[in-house]
């Protein structure tokens, strides 16, 4: 219901929306499927669900076997994309490169995650990308970019995301914006849902790590805390997108695709990368 509550609110699906659920196998995003599949249904709509293999091994090649049972049960078509088959390479394949550019595991894993769904959701002809994001992961991302002084990213936020018609950029929408971990956590028990809490061994101590630590204390003593954060955030949400309207709507001038700036963080990260290539083969 909460589900259903919040798509209507703001307004997130059409019906003649194509819709790419992306998954990674977890609790929120499978509980989102498991949604999604039967509101498509119901509505005789279009729904894939897109999966990122990063290529790590023992841990993504165990939620993609479950995933796709999991999509088959649900009669949902799934498309899985490799990092290795578009980019050339596995995540584990470049973590040394990655620390030796000043990066993180995860920065990189999440734009070339995020360039990669785009790209695929667009060739698909879906309008619509739904990611599994609930209240405590935007509540965290609200502190963290906080933390960090980010108002532009801070500005992007939201249950909708980007600029709908900047061109070649699939809009993003998150119909569990208002429902918290536990309840999802309870939700996947109460319908027998595969959710998986196995954490990435790639992974490592990060500020988010730290803000979701922080929150969890404090959500433990003040119930509400999140919810209060959330909420906060939406009264402001207007004053913020107003202010950076005019940003994040251009061309990549090398892959062509989405960019915020004139070369987009994919190709930012990918030109970081052959340089340390360069440096160690010399």
């Amino acid at each position: 219901k909460k589900v259903l509550y919040t798509i209507r609110k703001f307004k997130l699906l059409e019906k003649s929306d194509v819709i790419a659920v992306a998954c990674s196998g977890g609790k929120d995003s499978n509980v989102l499927l498991y949604c999604l599949a039967q509101f498509c249904k119901q509505r005789k709509q279009k729904l894939f669900a897109l999966a990122i293999d990063e290529g790590i091994s023992g841990y993504r090649d165990k939620l993609l076997s479950k995933l796709r049972k999991f999509c088959k049960k649900l009669g949902v078509t799934l498309k899985v994309y490799s990092f290795k088959k578009e980019f050339g390479f596995t995540l584990q394949q470049i973590t040394r490169k990655i620390a030796a550019a000043g990066l993180t595991n995860c920065y990189v894993c999440s734009i070339l995650k995020r360039w990669l769904l785009n790209k695929k959701a667009r060739e698909l002809k879906c309008t619509k990308i739904v990611t599994g994001h609930s209240l405590d992961d935007e509540a965290e991302t609200i502190i963290e970019n906080m933390f960090k002084g980010n108002a532009e990213m801070l500005a992007r936020l939201g249950p909708v995301t980007g600029v709908a018609s900047q061109k070649g950029f699939v809009q993003r929408v998150k119909p569990l914006y208002l429902c918290s971990g536990e309840e999802i956590v309870l939700y996947a028990r109460l319908k027998n849902i595969p959710a998986s809490a196995v954490i990435c061994p790639l992974r490592g101590s990060t500020i988010r790590v730290e803000i979701r630590n922080f929150l969890n204390k404090m959500q433990c003593k003040h119930h509400e805390i999140k919810n209060a954060i959330v909420k906060c955030y939406l009264e402001l949400a207007p004053i913020l997108k107003k202010a950076y309207a005019a940003k994040g709507a251009g061309i990549c001038r090398i892959c062509k695709e989405p960019a915020a700036e004139k070369v987009c963080k994919r190709c930012q990260i990918l030109e970081l990368l052959k340089k340390q290539k360069t440096k160690r083969a010399s």
